[in-house]
């Protein structure tokens, strides 16, 4: 299956071009950088240090390997590779002294050879469910040392890759080492794969933890965070008549800024005025829309809320509840967590977020939170409580990274 997947990714090739610049077009692609796009670097390398490689699709993955970048930016060389122009721009903002950032090629045979072959990395740090098969295949004809650290496979992934299983098992045979992200990851990738998976938690939650005490001033502040198409339209929608009738400040994150002209537009409509946190004109708005980068913290540290994205609707999974919660924030979220089920399971049980079934939830909760600010407290402070947990057994990830790396 694999020669066939080489042979169509290789006729696809005048395809991949055209679309690549349809994106330059549109603004999703760097013009400057699509070259790296084939395999081909835009910067110099330097082969006095080993290269550790860290690929991360996105900012979410590429965040989660912080404690990773702190520990070794200064021992090697770190390599890192996503997909997504927003990824690049957060680096580029936050991370430029540390690493360096290139665009992983697209899966085709030649242009991951000619990646490979001039990087030749030391280590390859492969982060959640981006699966690259003539990538992972270059790797494993070339025996460089590859882990793949928080595996995932969410239930619907499962369903489609077991009529498919040996492909995936070959794909996941380049890795000397693979880190699933929950037990119930392990089980489903073991039943498939039928390779050794190790748990050491999730690399997600692996960040020091913020010992904030709650010093919240009950300003009726609302964060609705990582938000994803038509959430935010159907969140504002319930809780209209609620901003208004307590004078709710809303600060508005969604998971993917580029969205941020359609989200105005569909607020408006509701009768909101909408301003942009980068032009710090909003103090006679109700709701403000987060559209810088790397902002997230500031606005959880002064919120007594968050409704947090990405849980609502179906085939998305949910996304991280500890960050929040590790600043005191009572969360409210949906059911659809399949990527947090254990940690959503775990702060119920301990009373450290609320979960709802539907959209129309979210209202009732909220009501019930303003106007009861001792449950409020109550929840904060196990948030708090519950962020402290050890998540990640990081020394056991550093053991395994200095091993292979030399």
């Amino acid at each position: 299956m694999l020669r066939i997947y080489q042979i169509l990714s290789t006729l696809l090739i005048p395809v991949i071009i055209f679309n690549i610049f349809i994106r330059i077009y549109r603004k999703k692609e760097d013009r400057l950088r699509f070259i790296e796009r084939f395999g081909k670097p835009t910067v110099k390398k330097n082969n006095e240090k080993k290269i550790l490689w860290i690929h991360a699709a996105s900012i979410g993955e590429f965040k989660s390997s912080d404690l990773i970048i702190e520990r070794y930016h200064k021992v090697f060389d770190i390599l890192v590779t996503t997909t997504t122009k927003s990824s690049a721009e957060y680096i580029e903002e936050f991370y430029k002294n540390k690493i360096i950032h290139q665009y992983i090629p697209f899966d085709v045979s030649l242009w991951c050879s000619r990646f490979l072959n001039f990087w030749k990395p030391n280590l390859i740090l492969w982060i959640e469910s981006d699966i690259w098969p003539n990538m992972l295949n270059k790797i494993r004809v070339k025996n460089i040392n590859c882990l793949y650290l928080n595996a995932r496979i969410s239930p619907t992934s499962f369903k489609k890759w077991k009529s498919t299983k040996n492909f995936y098992r070959n794909s996941l045979k380049s890795f000397n080492k693979i880190f699933a992200q929950s037990k119930d990851d392990k089980k489903r990738i073991q039943e498939l794969t039928n390779l050794q998976i190790d748990y050491i938690g999730n690399l997600k939650l692996a960040k020091n933890k913020n010992n904030s005490s709650i010093n919240k001033d009950q300003s009726n502040t609302i964060m609705i965070a990582s938000t994803h198409s038509n959430e935010e339209k159907e969140i504002i929608k319930c809780i209209k008549k609620t901003i208004h009738e307590f004078n709710l400040k809303i600060y508005l994150a969604p998971r993917h800024p580029e969205r941020i002209g359609t989200i105005k537009q569909e607020l408006n409509k509701e009768g909101f005025n909408i301003s942009l946190e980068s032009k710090k004109e909003f103090e006679e708005n109700n709701i403000v829309i987060i559209d810088s980068f790397g902002k997230l913290d500031q606005y959880f540290k002064i919120s007594d809320l968050v409704i947090l994205g990405g849980s609502f609707l179906k085939n998305i999974g949910g996304h991280n509840p500890i960050e929040p919660a590790s600043y005191g924030c009572a969360i409210i979220s949906g059911n659809y967590v399949d990527n947090w089920t254990n940690i959503y399971e775990d702060m119920v049980k301990a009373n450290s977020c609320i979960m709802v079934n539907k959209f129309e939830d979210i209202d009732v909760k909220m009501k019930e939170l303003l106007n009861n600010n001792f449950e409020v407290k109550k929840i904060q402070a196990n948030a708090i409580e519950f962020s402290n947990r050890s998540f990640f057994e990081k020394e056991k990830l550093f053991k395994d990274i200095e091993k292979y790396i030399n």
